[in-house]
């Protein structure tokens, strides 16, 4: 009989989480006080990521997580999201805890994160999948990612660090310093005037357009895809070593030398260093 008993209450108890739920919900909206020239650490997950610098004097912080759930759901979690401010910062940072969560039927997350901060201010994002839009930051920008796609947009800064590993980078703009690696990952950039890039690239193609400074240096490591690089201004020495790639020229430079391993060429006007080493990807300059 106690088994009896027990086996109702457990077919009871499924079939009450059987129905339509929400589990997890998480919502803030509110204002914190920052320093214009301040940093924002992200910790985050699954989300979609908006973050928006301006004039503005403080930073608006608006989280929205919506999970629906129908069906037989096993364990249980918590989450939320704490936000610390301290010393002209801020800190936000996911908590989730409890047990495993598994289910048998349908589930459904929405989850943004929507950041309005001041322009000045510099970013810190540690992330796992979602997507990424930053526009108007003007601080230095380092991003963590796995997979996640990234675009930044009119960010002024000097210092763009970014790790990526099934996800692209878009930017339309960039100068100071880029330091990139991608594993199954594209990046695209135009607009730039970079004096120091490093880049180091699996799967995915890079592709960027810069001017480039006299005293810079620009070292690309790519093993598949393609090599691309706009010179829009300036020039220097290109030292390319290579094992199976193809390299495609296109404008005023000058062959120094060519073997089977290695292309030096030589574009007036400038005095920068472009070392590329690339396996299996074509590579690909543009004058």
């Amino acid at each position: 009989m106690k088994t009896l008993a027990s086996f109702a209450i457990l077919l009871f108890s499924f079939t009450l989480s059987a129905q339509s739920t929400k589990i997890g919900d998480f919502h803030l909206d509110k204002e914190y006080k920052m320093s214009a020239t301040g940093a924002i650490y992200l910790n985050s997950s699954d989300a979609k990521v908006f973050i928006t610098g301006s004039d503005r004097q403080t930073a608006h912080i608006k989280i929205d997580r919506e999970i629906i759930s129908k069906g037989v759901t096993f364990g249980d979690r918590e989450f939320r999201v704490d936000v610390t401010e301290q010393n002209g910062n801020l800190s936000i940072k996911e908590q989730s805890r409890g047990t495993s969560m598994g289910m048998i039927g349908y589930y459904h997350e929405k989850y943004t994160i929507t950041l309005e901060v001041p322009q000045g201010v510099s970013l810190e994002v540690d992330g796992d999948d979602g997507d990424y839009f930053i526009k108007s930051v003007n601080g230095s920008i380092e991003l963590d990612l796995d997979d996640a796609d990234v675009e930044l947009t009119s960010c002024l800064g000097n210092n763009f660090r970014v790790k990526l590993d099934d996800g692209d980078l878009r930017m339309d703009t960039g100068k100071g310093t880029l330091d990139v690696d991608a594993d199954d990952g594209d990046v695209e950039i135009k607009n730039a005037s970079f004096n120091r890039i490093m880049a180091r690239m699996d799967d995915g193609d890079f592709v960027v357009e810069t001017s480039m400074a006299d005293d810079g240096v620009y070292d690309i490591e790519a093993q598949d895809g393609l090599v691309s690089i706009k010179v829009l201004g300036g020039g220097g020495r290109f030292d390319i070593r290579h094992d199976d790639a193809r390299v495609i020229v296109q404008g005023d430079f000058n062959t120094v030398e060519k073997t089977e391993s290695r292309t030096r060429l030589a574009l007036a006007n400038g005095n920068a260093k472009v070392n590329i080493r690339a396996d299996d990807a074509r590579v690909r300059l543009i004058k």
